[in-house]
Parts: C-alpha cells; sequence; structure tokens
C-alpha cells in the first residue's frame, strides 16, 4: 500500500487559484474573490500522540498505564493504554470532527516491548497503519538502529538476514511476506544527510480541510547525537531547532496555509498533580528557549520526549503571542484532541486542547469516572492484530532466564499523580545492570557504569520470581553491547561532574525535589558526595558538585594519576547522553 500523499499544492496551482478563484482553498492574496461559502470558519481537529515506543500491549500501571484525573483534592488513578482502546478513542475523537488528522512527535519506535522489538517494530507499524496516523516527526529512538533501519522502516523491505534474525514470517515481513513500511510520513526538518545537503526525510506535510490547509514542520532535538550511539546518526547533521522551524513555519505561511503545527520531539513538563492542568504550574524545560525564538509564523507545537503530559499556553517572547504546547506523556496513556478554527484569508481565529487519557473500560466504568472523562473498549481489528503480534512472541517472551527474591526498581519519582524513572538519581536496579556489567566483561574491570535513561521498567517480583526474557528486554530493549575503557582517576572525577554539567544540568528534572541532572547508575564500590548546592550547568570541565575527597572506590580514594578500567553499554562509550569523557578513554 502505498504512504499517503501530501495535499501539498504547486506554486503553479497557487497562481491559478488567485487567477481564476478555482478549487475549495483560497490563499490569502486572492482573499477578497472567496465566495462567501468558502469563507466561513472551519473547525479542525488534530489528534496527537507522543513517545508510543511500540507500547501497543497495555503497559504495567507502574510503567506509563496509569494517570490521575482531577476528582475533587485527592484526584483519581485510572488504568490507560493499549492500541486496541487506543483506537477506540481515536474512532470517537474523529467522529466528533470530520475534519481531523492523527500525527505523532516522535519515539513512536523503538525503546520498544518485547512484543514490537522482536518484530524490528513493524508490528508496531502495522498498528500505527491501521490507528490511521498520517504524519510524524522523528524522535532520537528512531535513529537507535541507523539511519539505514529508519528508511525501511518508512519504505518497507524486510529486515535483512543474519544470523537468527531476518527471516521471513518469524521476525520480519509479517504481512503475507511482505513489509509495505508505514503509511504515515517522516518528517526530519532538520537532520541533514551529510553526503547530500538534504534532509533525511522531509521537512513539512500539508493537509487540506476543505477551504483551509494546516502546514505542519517535524524535526526532533538538535542534541539527537548525544542521546543516540554513533553509529546510528552517523552520515547526519543535526541543526538548530528555532531556525529550521522559523524558515519553513514562513514558507508555509507564504505558500498559503492557515496555520503552522510543529511536531517536534523535545518538551518539558510541570509541576501538576493531575491530566489536563491548564493552569501549567511550573513549567519548565528544553522546548521554552526554542519556543522563546519561533516566529508568529507558529501557531502549535505539539511537543515530546521527556514523557511528561501537559497543555500549556506558552508567552513567546520573538513570536509576541501565547503558542498552544501540548504533550500526552508516553506509552499510548493518552492524546491531545487539539481544535482549531480557521478562516480563509484570517489564518487562526482559535487553537484549544485537551488531553484525553485513553482509559480501559474493562477496568473502570464510566459511573465512576469524573465529569468530562469517559472509559472506552478495546476495538476488536485491532485487538486483533495485537493479539497476533503476542502470540509470535510467545514462546520466547515466557523463557525463565533467572531469578530474584525482591521487586528492583529505577529510581523513581512521583509526577501527576503517576510515578516514572527519575534520572537526577541513583535506583537499585540500575545498579545491579551495572553490577551486572562488572561481573559480565571478559578479564574484569574496576568499576562500571550504565546510563539512567537506558533502564526503561522496573523488574518486579512476582511469585516465585522468575525473571522472563521478555521482562529483561523490556527493563533494557535496546540491545546494547559492552565496551571497555581506560580513564585515569582525574578522568573519572570529570566524567561524575558531567552528570551535572551543561546540557544534562537541564536535560532531565524531577518536578518534585527540583533536582536536575542525569546521574550515572554505578557499580558495587565506587562511593562518592555531591553538593547539591554547588550550581548546575557549568561549561564542561567546570563543575565542582563532587566533595574533594569523598571519590572512592573500595573504600580507598580515587589516585587522580591511577588509570581504571572502565565498562559500560557501547551508547555511552561513545560518548552518549553528554557524557563525551568515556569518548576520550
Amino acid at each position: 500500500m502505498k504512504p499517503p500523499r501530501s495535499n501539498r499544492p504547486s506554486l503553479a496551482g497557487m497562481r491559478s487559484l488567485c487567477a481564476s478563484v478555482i478549487g475549495a482553498v483560497a490563499l490569502l492574496g486572492c482573499a477578497s474573490n472567496v465566495s462567501l461559502q468558502d469563507s466561513k470558519p472551519v473547525q479542525v481537529r488534530l489528534i496527537a500522540m507522543n513517545d508510543f515506543h511500540g507500547n501497543f500491549v497495555p503497559p504495567s500501571t507502574g510503567n506509563g498505564g496509569s494517570m490521575v484525573l482531577p476528582n475533587g483534592g485527592s484526584g483519581q488513578k485510572v488504568t490507560v493504554g493499549g492500541a486496541a482502546y487506543l483506537a477506540t478513542l481515536v474512532k470517537k475523537l474523529r467522529a466528533e470532527n470530520p475534519n481531523n488528522i492523527l500525527v505523532a512527535a516522535g519515539d513512536d519506535i523503538s525503546a520498544s516491548p518485547f512484543e514490537s522489538m522482536i518484530t524490528h517494530d513493524e508490528a508496531t507499524v502495522d498498528i500505527l497503519n491501521t490507528l490511521g496516523m498520517e504524519v510524524s516527526s522523528v524522535g532520537n529512538h528512531e535513529f537507535d538502529r541507523g539511519s539505514a533501519e529508519l528508511l525501511r522502516i518508512q519504505n518497507g523491505g524486510c529486515f535483512p538476514a543474519s544470523g537468527t534474525q531476518g527471516v521471513v514470517g518469524a521476525d520480519t515481513c509479517l504481512i503475507n511476506g511482505t513489509y509495505p513500511g508505514a503509511q504515515f510520513k517522516y518528517l526530519a526538518a532538520n537532520v541533514m544527510v551529510k553526503a547530500t545537503g538534504k534532509t533525511l526525510f522531509p521537512a513539512t506535510y500539508v493537509k487540506r480541510f476543505g477551504s483551509v490547509s494546516v502546514g505542519f514542520v517535524g524535526l526532533t532535538f538538535q542534541g539527537t547525537p548525544s542521546a543516540v550511539s554513533a553509529s546510528g546518526v552517523a552520515g547526519l547533521v543535526f541543526q538548530e531547532e528555532s531556525a529550521v522551524i522559523n524558515q519553513h513555519a514562513a514558507q508555509l505561511k507564504a505558500a498559503g496555509v492557515n496555520a503552522v503545527v510543529v511536531l517536534i520531539h523535545q518538551g518539558g513538563q510541570t509541576t501538576a498533580s493531575t491530566v489536563n492542568d491548564q493552569t501549567c504550574p511550573g513549567f519548565s524545560g528544553d522546548i521554552i528557549p526554542i519556543a522563546d525564538q519561533l516566529s508568529a509564523d507558529v501557531d502549535v507545537i505539539v511537543s515530546g520526549h521527556t514523557h511528561q503530559e501537559y497543555v500549556c499556553k506558552h508567552a513567546a517572547k520573538t513570536a509576541k503571542k501565547n503558542i498552544l504546547l501540548t504533550s500526552t506523556g508516553y506509552y499510548g496513556g493518552a492524546v491531545s484532541a487539539i481544535d482549531l478554527v480557521l478562516q480563509p484569508g484570517k489564518g487562526l481565529l482559535s487553537a484549544s486542547a485537551n488531553t484525553v487519557p485513553v482509559i480501559r473500560a474493562d477496568v473502570a466504568s464510566n459511573a465512576t469516572l469524573p465529569s468530562g472523562f469517559s472509559a472506552v473498549a478495546k476495538d476488536p481489528a485491532v485487538d486483533a492484530l495485537v493479539n497476533k503480534y503476542k502470540a509470535l512472541s510467545n514462546a520466547l517472551a515466557g523463557q525463565g532466564i533467572g531469578r530474584i527474591t525482591e521487586s528492583l526498581n529505577r529510581a523513581l519519582m512521583t509526577v501527576a499523580g503517576v510515578t516514572g524513572r527519575d534520572e537526577t538519581a541513583e535506583g537499585p536496579l540500575g545498579d545491579v545492570i551495572a553490577d551486572s556489567y562488572l561481573d559480565g566483561v571478559p578479564g574484569g574491570a574496576d568499576i562500571a557504569f550504565t546510563n539512567p535513561g537506558g533502564v526503561r521498567a522496573d523488574l518486579s517480583y512476582t511469585a516465585p520470581g522468575s525473571v522472563t526474557y521478555a521482562a529483561l528486554n523490556t527493563v533494557e530493549p535496546f540491545g546494547n553491547t559492552l565496551a571497555t575503557l581506560k580513564l585515569t582517576g582525574a578522568q573519572l572525577l570529570r566524567l561524575l561532574e558531567q552528570q551535572w554539567e551543561a546540557p544534562n544540568h537541564s536535560a532531565k528534572t524531577n518536578p518534585a525535589t527540583r533536582a536536575v541532572g542525569r546521574l550515572l547508575q554505578p557499580s558495587r564500590g565506587l562511593s562518592y558526595t555531591y553538593d547539591n548546592q554547588q550550581p548546575a550547568g557549568r561549561p564542561a570541565g567546570q563543575g565542582q558538585r563532587i566533595v574533594p575527597g569523598t571519590l572512592k572506590l573500595n573504600g580507598i580514594p580515587i589516585d587522580p594519576a591511577k588509570s581504571y578500567k572502565i565498562v559500560t553499554n557501547a551508547f555511552l562509550a561513545s560518548g552518549g547522553d553528554g557524557f563525551k569523557v568515556m569518548s576520550s578513554g
């Protein structure tokens, strides 16, 4: 099946429209010739999501599968997520306004649960195709397996055969021996291919709704190379976000679109305790300086990456107007219903949005929900697809490969009543993973680290404590290999200071504690004390949070001149997540 084509008009077609007033959509330059019928306001609905990460099976309540609804002072926690329920909700929202489009702000795939990972995310793409996804920006995780694989995800074709992988009908090309590719369009306005000087995917997409049109600019954050293994972004350049957005927004407005919507894989967070708190308390994050530099051509920003939920009106400094900003959270637990009123010749008249949780009707009844919220049942067709892909993975997924006697959790924080990982802190599961690196490398090592963002789920204990292949894949889904390097004690100190130096100081935040930074999860024996009163965000090499004399290995002070063998995953070893000292070892 061919992917949907953009309804983008040619420049020649635009001139023809102005000259003869042919067609339903009038350009701003010929607004005076528009018929009375075609000049009426048009209501358009955007149904937006972000950070799905292949979670077509309902996620656990402790890992993206719950949200807290406003219901008096305490709020009400509900169970959310799952593609079969999401499909029903999307159909409901579409039925409320025929002028609609389903869009996403990146990380649709990768860092996925076992059921999707085992199909190289082809299962997720098949389900998103079925939902009617039309356009999505790329996110950093789209590049986890490199640009060639991402192009395959878009354009189709079987996963290359290698060893036990790439077997048609087993882990790839599962639709009658084929994989047709994504029917939705990926956008990558700021991702340039060095060899050609062109964008990896188109920068923009235009959708027509009768007499009006909406233009989309899609991109990921400029720092994507620091969040992905070097092999994943080889041959690519990631440009600064705001300048790219402004360039394409101006072109879209000049071409006659009535509104410009940015799909960007970058975001923020609030301190809200419930879903859809549009007072947007304590809004912060890396999306703000980007939004502040945008021109008045931009009307709406659909954001992601931070796995937080919000609907905010941001007073953008350069645009000198409020820009609507949305994010749904993560793992398909909610969508944003964004309603625009557009008028030919005048553009955007109004923009509003609500976060709509995907509340599962098998867990909650409408009678028990607060006013304004409703539960949805499974869509039978999508449920059948989900079950098909679950069946493919069942044999390997349930294979026991270890045992635990208690739950092993990440560092956790609670935002909007929902518990998720806290990358600003150390957690037991991260420590155990680092210990496994230490024990698993041939010849041993002195110290091991893993990155907190790579620990994607908790390892929960259920009697008798068997740990399955699928559970471990959900915890660490990236398929990283181990790498060893040598660092002096002085370099080790600088590495640890990079946890709070720029850019990591703003990469992750705990809204409840206001802690910042990205804390490496260390192996046994390494200890140090850090001072939160020392400023974060200093330039590389200038951080001073580690208290002098406290950095020790097995109780012995680290010698600045001594060389230590470090083991970590290939992502960190290449300088990922801003830990550039690693790549110098």
